[in-house]
């Protein structure tokens, strides 16, 4: 598992910031200081699209710890971690167009995040 985790380290990293990411929400949702009333991430902090955060990263985890090599498992993978930060990317940028913030530290963070997975799968 170790070499697994040495030879998919990009992707075991990848899984972890999508729990980062869960994890933001549940801090925020959990001590009430949230500016996103009217915008997209007022329905993406829910515990339901939480939970599929959730599922992303642990279905990215299990590629990076396994190594699955079935079923198109790296393929899907792949697009659901891509689908789930370019969503969560555009509801940033949305929320801080919204406040009339130029871009915001979440927002920043998961385009970076988004381009490292683009690039990876480019010239992987």
């Amino acid at each position: 598992m170790f070499d697994n985790i040495v030879k998919n380290r990009f992707w075991f990293f990848k899984a972890l910031e999508t729990y980062s990411l869960a994890v933001y929400f549940i801090v925020k949702r959990s001590t009430g200081i949230f500016d996103w009333d009217h915008s997209p991430l007022s329905a993406l902090d829910d515990p339901p699209f939480i939970f599929a955060l959730a599922v992303v990263g642990t279905i990215a985890l299990v590629y990076a710890l396994w190594d699955v090599r079935h079923l198109y498992y790296k393929q899907i993978m792949t697009g659901t971690l891509t689908f789930v930060w370019l969503a969560f990317f555009l509801s940033f940028c949305a929320n801080d167009a919204l406040l009339g913030v130029y871009l915001s530290f979440p927002g920043i963070y998961s385009f970076f995040v988004l381009i490292g997975i683009v690039a990876e799968i480019k010239w992987e």
